[in-house]
């Protein structure tokens, strides 16, 4: 299969210029027969042959392509739909302010999309076309119509950034599918590829899929699946290159527990960087994240949803040429039920009892807890463990010396989180010194197992499950800790953090889990205030 590509330099004045539509002459039509078929007037014929210089007797060839204004055709308007968009993308409206787009928008003709840097959106077009917009970009759709013979038109503008269009369905003789830069005119018949805008004023093309014949300058090359051309403005056309080999699908973890999620693109020789865009849906419409990283650096993605998301891996040159993807690959992530935030930490401290209590805040998502308890904090020495539904677990009859306690939430599907934060205490034997009254500590104090180094916390407790009423918040915790004073109300409250990246990354609140405020108990202080109240109401 053989698509046309065609590129001429295009200056920033004639995109001022009139807009004006293609039409495919086709067998046995004349100039005054297709003006009646597409114009919405016969007498159009004069301004056609004027425009595109046609002299008597007008002559026209099967194949040849005149040019129409757009008020003068007989058009049906269509819009594109946005299927997926994600991060900041705005419509840029006539008086430069800008409207947040969502998804089910439909875009019109004449609008311009602009992403920020966290921004890609998914457009639909009918018959089977579609257009990825990524991340600071600047895309107009110029005209999107139907003619009378339902052929459709469209035009596009990519002032910057980077576009992937993909036309799955041959185009019909009188379609066509046409992307402008300050540099070049591209238009397909059926295939899938790049186009990206440098700051440079230079095009670079990508083809993913088919063949593409490049025209530029009076040069003509025939651009195949897996090879890349520039269209440097000043430099015309360069000779269609290799693009960067297919790099090895990353190694990837059967479940990801914790986030955030950490993956490694492979070695590459030649390889200046990698991208990574992870997609909602195996087809890769739905773009949640698209990070770029150095060879031998980590992508850390923090946003994932629980369940399957779809890695999609290429490879870029030091030329700025970028591979075809690598096979998608599947990240399955399950943070729920998360680990449990131990609510009563003793974080090393001594006891003179052998009963020491350790409670954890209780997870929605889990129906059991499984306990451990070791003299070592690598749990190389196994003194106890058990399955227990109860939120709390009591050491008792243990020797003096050092004790670590971990913990984790099983869901109803035997699926485990990871454990807990280690708490640890030591227990110290008891002095002959006669009976040793403890003291009771003050406050609400929380841990969690730590995200990772540089990770910051913020925290929600909230009298409703909702978190619509909170009682307590903290953001930016440089620890996963979290302690407050008994001056909180008796009762159930719910508890949930989040951690942010220092690159401005947010992750998901993790499930709320349970805290219990039990009432301030009725002491002999409160009986002698109330005996001497008495007392003087009888006075």
């Amino acid at each position: 299969m053989f698509f046309m590509f065609f590129m001429v330099l295009f200056t920033q004045e004639t995109l001022k210029a009139e807009i004006l539509i293609p039409l495919t002459v086709q067998k046995g039509t004349n100039l005054i027969k297709l003006t009646k078929q597409y114009c919405t007037s016969k007498h159009h014929w004069k301004e056609l042959a004027k425009i595109n210089k046609l002299t008597d007797p007008y002559i026209l060839l099967p194949g040849d392509t005149l040019y129409a204004p757009i008020e003068l055709v007989q058009k049906e308007m269509v819009t594109a739909k946005v299927v997926s968009v994600i991060g900041g993308v705005f419509i840029l409206s006539d008086n430069k302010k800008l409207k947040r787009v969502q998804k089910g928008d439909l875009i019109v003709p004449g609008q311009t999309l602009v992403t920020e840097e966290d921004g890609f959106a998914h457009l639909i077009y009918p018959d089977n076309k579609y257009t990825r917009i990524s991340s600071d970009s600047k895309f107009t759709l110029t005209y999107l119509i139907r003619l009378t013979d339902k052929s459709l038109k469209a035009e596009f503008f990519l002032e910057r950034g980077r576009i992937t269009h993909a036309v799955k369905k041959k185009l019909k003789k009188n379609e066509n599918f046409t992307t402008r830069t300050i540099v070049s005119v591209t238009g397909v018949r059926g295939t899938e590829f790049r186009v990206k805008m440098g700051e440079n004023e230079g095009n670079i093309i990508e083809t993913l899929v088919g063949v593409v014949k490049v025209n530029a300058l009076e040069k003509s090359i025939n651009v195949k699946s897996g090879e890349g051309t520039k269209v440097v403005k000043g430099k015309g056309l360069q000779k269609a290159v290799l693009l960067p080999p297919l790099p090895q699908i990353p190694l990837v973890e059967d479940v990801y527990r914790l986030l955030p999620v950490i993956i490694t693109p492979p070695k590459g020789q030649n390889i200046s960087s990698y991208r990574l865009r992870v997609t909602a849906d195996q087809e890769g419409i739905e773009t949640i994240v698209e990070l770029t990283t150095l060879p031998g650096e980590p992508f850390t993605l923090l946003a994932l949803p629980d369940g399957d998301s779809y890695g999609f891996l290429t490879a870029l040159n030091r030329d700025g040429f970028e591979s075809l993807p690598a096979p998608r690959f599947i990240i399955h992530v399950r943070t729920k039920p998360g680990a449990p935030i131990v609510s009563s930490p003793h974080r090393g401290k001594t006891f003179f009892a052998p009963e020491v209590e350790v409670r954890w805040l209780e997870s929605e998502y889990a129906t059991r807890y499984f306990v451990q308890m070791a003299s070592d904090k690598e749990f190389t020495d196994i003194i106890f463990e058990k399955t227990q539904q109860e939120a709390a677990f009591v050491s008792k009859e243990v020797a003096p010396g050092n004790y670590f306690l971990r913990v984790q939430a099983i869901a109803e599907d035997d699926f485990r989180s990871p454990f807990s934060f280690i708490d640890h205490w030591k227990i110290q034997q008891i002095p002959s010194l006669g009976d040793f009254e403890g003291s009771v500590e003050d406050g609400v104090h929380l841990n969690w197992d730590s995200m990772g180094t540089g990770i910051l916390y913020d925290i929600q407790v909230s009298k409703n499950r909702n978190f619509t009423n909170l009682a307590r918040q903290a953001e930016g915790l440089v620890h996963p800790e979290y302690s407050f004073e008994n001056s909180i109300e008796a009762g159930t409250y719910f508890v949930r953090i989040r951690g942010v990246l220092p690159d401005g990354q947010v992750s998901p609140w993790t499930a709320g889990q349970i805290l219990k405020i039990p009432s301030p108990s009725f002491g002999i202080w409160d009986a002698a205030v109330i005996i001497c109240f008495l007392g003087l109401i009888l006075l």
